[in-house]
């Protein structure tokens, strides 16, 4: 039996602290752009020290959810970004073609989200509370979310059916709004769930 959760259901059992963030799928990619990185020292202390100057977040390092930056590594392989190599009795990220091509293609204006053929079942939820002295960039990410083909639940609560992890982190990244933004994977939705399938044309089965 699949648990079912609002939206609002999930934004009050999940602390929202622990969501927040830059982009750390962005951050490692663009770490590997150099040259490969020895994956063991992504999960050190003092991982600033020994990736300097690859590395940005030098002053909090050492309080990112280690579990983050397991899963931001195994998004990128899943996606081709990079790849792991191993040399030396040492595992290393290297970024691959496709990696390079995304950094150099990355283009805010002309973004895209895929639409695939068959759904996950799973949703996409994006949550934000982006303050009055960012106003600018809280309008141009809600258009943007729009523009995207998101469906908007309340003001500053947008959903959408497939995968859009990376795509949103770039544009937050872009937008420098990553500490407001929140993103999560929900299997299911109480109220909305067939109106959403509607809109979305998602197949029932």
């Amino acid at each position: 039996m699949r648990t079912r959760f609002t939206w609002y259901h999930w934004y009050n059992l999940y602390n929202p602290i622990m969501l927040r963030g830059k982009s750390l799928t962005r951050e490692i990619l663009f770490m590997t752009v150099a040259g490969p990185v020895i994956l063991s020292a992504l999960f050190l202390p003092n991982a600033p020290l020994l990736l300097k100057p690859l590395i940005k977040w030098r002053k909090n390092w050492d309080k990112i959810d280690r579990r983050r930056i397991y899963d931001a590594v195994k998004r990128l392989n899943n996606k081709r970004l990079i790849e792991l190599v191993e040399k030396n009795d040492n595992l290393y990220i290297k970024i691959t073609n496709n990696g390079r091509k995304l950094l150099e293609n990355f283009d805010y204006d002309n973004l895209g989200l895929q639409r695939l053929k068959r759904w996950d079942k799973k949703w996409r939820l994006v949550v934000f509370d982006i303050p009055n002295k960012k106003k600018k960039e809280r309008r141009t990410f809600s258009k943007k979310l729009k523009d995207l083909g998101f469906y908007p639940l309340q003001e500053s609560v947008f959903i959408y059916p497939h995968d859009c992890r990376d795509e949103i982190d770039f544009i937050c990244e872009f937008l420098s709004i990553s500490r407001y933004v929140n993103y999560c994977l929900i299997e299911s939705l109480e109220k909305r769930e067939g109106d959403l399938r509607k809109f979305f044309d998602l197949k029932f089965s």
